[in-house]
């Protein structure tokens, strides 16, 4: 501020001031940073400052904000009347926001100025080569984020022969075929920086800095240079101090001619594909005793740094300071050699894969301030000589495999602020000796570890204030720790699964966390009767024992979210008042009027009863009742429903996975909701003309029958709709296609009638199968450039595809099985489908042969099926190339790093497939790991390829009912992936290939399998190492296995034996049959004489109607004889 104290003598002249006043006449300024800019000596306002003699300004630097924000806004064009500024030399307007102008051409008239920044101030478009004419000008800073500004012409900056700094991060040099020959002319040239510049390496393949052997600083990164780095451009470069090269693409290893950059201070190579250091990294770091920081995070070394080439003397006088290598491959034992740098502050090699035990040397590091170990493979002990790092101020040795106890010396470091011990395999018992001295601690993360316990007297006062305590699987006894209570700056605990039993307590409201996780422990209620302070944030006790009802709490309470989901919270909800709106679960009480949630979950309850008719300044932003009990139509809610007090929109409402019933009612149009789920329940009736106000809505699985409304076009602001699992016929109205929509699913209805030929704009994901649509593919789908799955499988459509289809690149998933589409498969399944990961044309009437360019979907494609279609010729070897079914992850990774679009929402999509000869349908995680072939059901002749085998991580391959013959590649055993190999019905001929099927060494539990093919595999040793499997090929049996019994072979005295017997059984059987039917009737008649007359009373009646009956038909037959006679 010392150059901006003005002697008080001088004033600046009426030309000048008024030239100040026009110029700030350009901006609007919310902030009121030009307050001081009034009364009649310009000197003496903010950011102005004159010559001590003349009176002239001279330096003009805007005001800043305090908060650092963009405050100045241009309002128009930036004035010129700074041209009336003839002395001033140094210009800062960094920071301003300029809307999106571009740079003035009078800079350039401004041929005094010296300094110039321009940084951060939004400006668009191409830069001005007037800036040439600024001659004196030494400092120029244009640098920007987001890279808006254009050089078209670099050539005007050779002018600049005074030039000392030179900033130009984010702007794209157009022309920069010779950008490093106009570098090579400024002489005084020290510091350059051209972050982001879109650079490439055709710009260092020339020496064209030969004469910039003044500059200290050179940035390079965020550019696209690829390969090794060349020696070329840094040949005479040895004054350079500070080198940045970081998020390029540089591979190979760091050259050994760094060596000779022996001034270099600051080295960042972070973020490129390096693989090793030429001499290795000891040798490196000893040639360089200057250096103070090296970063080489983020790339991926691989080598062993423990071992050192050469003696370590003078490595004490080494400056090294910060040493970053996270996040490479690194391996071996932690070096001992690290301690011979006494000057280190920072240690950072995370995310490496460094063994063994944490040397005890390190220690002697006095001056060490961040050591970060964490996600190693770093096992035994903390060595207690930790303790002894005076100046430590943070200790990360988190997921590692350290064991045993926590070193009490670690509560000797005072200057500690963060300790993470996070999931390891620590055990024994933490006590307040381990805190002793650790006043300054912040964070303190000692979770998920083996058998750690906390175990601290209820007086305790701990000497720290915590910002942050993770205790998560922690055992911190049955009571919530009572010195928690002490800690009322806390604002993140992790408590959860810490065997917590009992109530909470009520103190817990007197703190002001921000969130605290206490989830998976067996927490009771009721809930305390928390104050009217109580400023909880986010809450999360769900998974506990609480039982309701929830207490009545005041009036002020607020949360940002309360979960008590999963736990046992019954009965129906109560009558809500006005202003609930923030986040919980659970039974709710009769709220105070005042109470205010951000979102309220009280989803996984046993919540049942219809929803109250809730008051009409109901204001949550989020609320989730999805999987409960709630029953009955939905309450006629009110027009004032969707605004919160502070104007937002009621954003979320999920009841789905309910047993709400009746049609929907027909709400207001002002209703406004953000995203509406009411999927998963029994909503019947029509689709009314409603959601108009609405972006997400979903009304899946439910029973909504009747056509879609013709008018559903009018839903401009709906960008995601679900109608899918419906019972909704009629035709799809050509308004669908004046919607806005990003994500539409109408699958599993009975629409019929032809799909609508206007689709346009962003749509992402189409599903309209298992339909009843016929009639052609339209060729507008061709106009949605960024679909990525459509699916019109099971439905009758025909023709050809279109050949406006190959127009949609980004396309991911692309399902027209079960059609009737035919014609050939299409030669623009090319490398443009980059992103293509599943291709289903099953169940058509395609022919001709598999074009080759198919085989160019070799990167992404992991589900093939053209099964049973008329596809002729031999299958095409090229198919065994497919890199996504050979590498593991290749199709995965594809589907997040190649599409050029979008990925898929992987929880809303279903893919049927035929694999293990039945119909499975795949979703979510399974989906995008399924990788399986089908081209079984077409007319292939030929051998099999033997490329295919090659296929490793292929799940299913099926070649069935084709005209294939040959032999079975002998190569087929090694797909070792494979869970279902279909080859029947060909001409295939030769032996069968033996395929291997190893089990062995997993956690396998019961009894193998017996039938069909698992009973040919009869090899025991490939289900060795299962200890709690059992069957008749291993040792141990199963317990409710039959003892097998000896086939006994019978004696033919024996069998002579067994007829005799068999043959006297029988005719003592029938006798006894006859003894026993004749006397058990007629000794009855024998001794009852009524039933005895009764009986032949009745034998007597029956003999008389039979016989004259038998009379009655012979004179009739008399009579017709002598009829036809006659």
């Amino acid at each position: 501020m010392a150059d901006k104290i003005l002697n008080s003598t001088s004033i600046c002249g009426e030309q000048e001031r008024e030239a100040l006043i026009q110029f700030k006449q350009s901006f609007r300024d919310p902030s009121r940073l030009f307050f001081s800019w009034k009364g009649q000596d310009c000197c003496k306002w903010a950011g102005v400052t004159c010559d001590r003699v003349s009176g002239h300004i001279i330096k003009l630097e805007l005001p800043q904000s305090m908060e650092d924000e963009d405050v100045f806004f241009l309002v128009g064009e930036l004035n010129s009347s700074l041209l009336h500024l003839r002395y001033l030399n140094h210009l800062d307007l960094s920071g301003i926001y300029s809307n999106d102008r571009r740079i003035p051409e009078f800079f350039g008239s401004m041929r005094q100025l010296r300094y110039l920044n321009l940084s951060f101030a939004n400006f668009y478009g191409t830069v001005p080569r007037q800036l040439g004419n600024l001659t004196k000008l030494e400092v120029l800073d244009l640098r920007y984020i987001v890279g808006d500004l254009v050089a078209e012409d670099i050539l005007w900056v050779s002018y600049l022969r005074s030039l000392k700094y030179l900033d130009m991060s984010g702007s794209k040099i157009a022309n920069a075929g010779g950008l490093m020959q106009v570098i090579n002319t400024l002489p005084s040239l020290s510091y350059l920086s051209l972050s982001g510049c879109g650079l490439h390496n055709i710009h260092l393949s020339s020496n064209h800095l030969a004469n910039s052997t003044s500059l200290v600083h050179l940035d390079l990164s965020m550019n696209d240079f690829q390969g090794p780095i060349t020696n070329i451009i840094f040949r005479n470069l040895t004054s350079l101090q500070h080198l940045y090269l970081s998020l390029n693409s540089f591979n190979s290893s760091i050259p050994m001619w760094f060596d000779k950059f022996t001034s270099l201070v600051h080295l960042n190579l972070e973020r490129n594909d390096f693989d090793s250091i030429e001499g290795g990294l000891f040798s490196f770091l000893k040639k360089h005793r200057c250096l103070k920081s090296l970063r080489l995070g983020y790339n991926q070394i691989g080598e062993d740094i423990s071992t050192s080439h050469g003696n370590s003397s003078g490595l004490t006088e080494n400056s090294l300071e910060s040493l970053e290598i996270l996040s490479n491959h690194l391996k071996g034992a932690l070096p001992n050699w690290l301690v011979h740098f006494t000057k280190f502050k920072h240690i950072l090699l995370s995310s490496n894969f460094f063994s063994g035990p944490i040397p005890s040397v390190i220690g002697s590091l006095s001056n060490l301030e961040t050591l970060d170990l964490s996600y190693n493979g770093l096992n035994e002990t903390i060595p207690p000589s930790i303790g002894q790092l005076s100046s430590l101020r943070s200790l990360d040795l988190s997921y590692n495999q350290l064991a045993g106890h926590i070193p009490k010396s670690l509560g000797k470091l005072g200057d500690l602020q963060r300790l993470s011990l996070h999931s390891n395999h620590l055990g024994g018992v933490i006590t307040e000796i381990h805190f002793s001295n650790l006043s300054r601690l912040k964070e303190l993360y000692i979770g998920e570890n083996n058998n750690l316990s906390f175990k601290a007297k209820p007086s305790w006062t701990p000497p720290f204030q915590l910002v942050s305590i993770g205790m998560s699987s922690c055992k911190v006894g049955t009571q919530f720790p009572q010195w928690i209570q002490t800690q009322v700056e806390a604002k993140d605990i992790t408590l959860t699964n810490a065997s917590l039993f009992g109530p909470l307590p009520k103190w817990l409201a007197n703190l002001t966390f921000y969130m605290a996780d206490l989830f998976y422990n067996r927490i009771t209620g009721p809930l305390p009767r928390w104050s009217a302070n109580l400023t909880f944030s986010i809450l999360d006790l769900s998974y506990n024992q609480i039982i309701g009802p929830l207490p009545r709490w005041s009036v002020n309470l607020t949360f940002s979210m309360l979960n008590l989901s999963y736990n046992q919270i019954t009965g129906p909800l109560p009558r809500w008042s006005a202003n609930l709106a923030e986040m919980i679960t659970g039974p709710l009480p009769r709220w105070s009027a005042n109470l205010t949630f951000f979102t309220l979950d009280l989803s996984c309850n046993q919540i049942t009863g219809p929803l109250p008719r809730w008051s009409s300044n109901l204001t949550f932003s989020t609320l989730n009742l999805s999987s409960n009990q709630i029953t009955r139509p939905l309450p006629k809610w009110s027009v004032d429903l969707p605004r919160l007090s502070a104007g937002w929109p009621f954003s979320t409402l999920d009841l789905s996975y309910n047993q709400i019933t009746e049609p929907l009612p027909r709400w207001s149009a002002n209703l406004t909701f953000f995203r509406l789920d009411l999927s998963y329940n029994q909503i019947t009736g029509p689709l009314p003309s409603m959601f108009t106000n609405c972006s997400y809505l979903d009304l899946s699985h439910n029973l909504i029958s009747g056509s879609l409304p013709t008018d559903i076009g009018i839903m401009h602001q709906v960008d995601t709709v679900y109608l899918n699992d419906n019972l909704i016929n009629g035709t799809l109205p050509s308004s669908l296609c004046d919607m806005e929509l990003l994500d539409l699913n109408l699958a599993n209805n009975s629409l019929s009638g032809s799909i609508p030929d206007c689709w346009k704009g962003s749509l992402l994901y189409l599903t309209l199968s298992f339909n009843k649509l016929s009639g052609v593919i339209p060729s507008a789908i061709g106009s949605l450039p960024h679909l990525t799955t459509l699916h019109l499988n099971r439905n009758r459509l025909n023709g050809e595809l279109p050949q406006a289809l190959h127009y949609c690149t980004g396309l991911v998933i692309l399902d027209l099985g079960e059609n009737s589409l035919s014609g050939s498969i299409p030669t623009w399944f090319d490398e443009s489908f980059r992103s293509l990961s599943i291709l289903r044309l099953r169940e058509n009437r395609f022919v001709g042969n598999i074009p080759g360019q198919l085989c160019s979907l070799s990167r992404s494609l992991t589900i093939l099926d053209m099964a049973m279609n008329n596809l002729t010729g031999t299958i095409p070897r090229c198919l065994g190339n497919m890199s996504s079914m050979i590498f593991s992850n290749q199709g995965k990774l594809s589907r997040y790093l190649v599409s050029p679009y979008y990925v898929p929402d992987w929880d809303q999509e279903h893919v049927v497939e035929i694999i293990k000869g039945r119909y499975e349908e795949y979703t979510k995680i399974v989906l995008q790991l399924v990788v399986n072939l089908d081209l079984s059901s077409n007319d292939f002749i030929g051998s099999i390829p033997v490329e295919l085998s090659f296929l490793s991580e292929l799940h299913g391959l099926n070649l069935s009912h084709n005209h294939l013959s040959g032999n079975i590649p002998i190569s087929i055993g090694n797909m070792t992936s494979l869970e279902s190999l279909d080859l029947s019905n060909n001409q295939l001929s030769g032996t069968i290939p033996q395929a291997h099927l190893n089990l062995s060494q997993n956690d396998f539990t019961g009894k193998i399998p017996k039938g069909n093919q698992i009973q040919t595999l009869d090899d025991p040793s490939i289900y060795s190492g299962n200890p709690l499997l059992c069957g008749d090929l291993l040792r141990k049996k199963c317990p409710d296995a039959e003892a097998p019994q000896p086939l006994k072979i019978p004696h033919p005295k024996d069998t002579h034996e067994e007829d005799k017997i068999e043959k006297t059984l029988f005719y003592v059987v029938v006798m006894l049959g006859f003894a026993i039917g004749f006397w058990g009737f007629f000794g009855v008649l024998q001794f009852k004489k009524d039933w005895r007359h009764a009986y032949f009373s009745f034998a007597d009646q029956a003999a008389d109607k039979a016989y004259v009956a038998i009379v009655v038909k012979v004179a009739k037959l008399k009579r017709l004889r002598l009829s036809r006679s006659a």
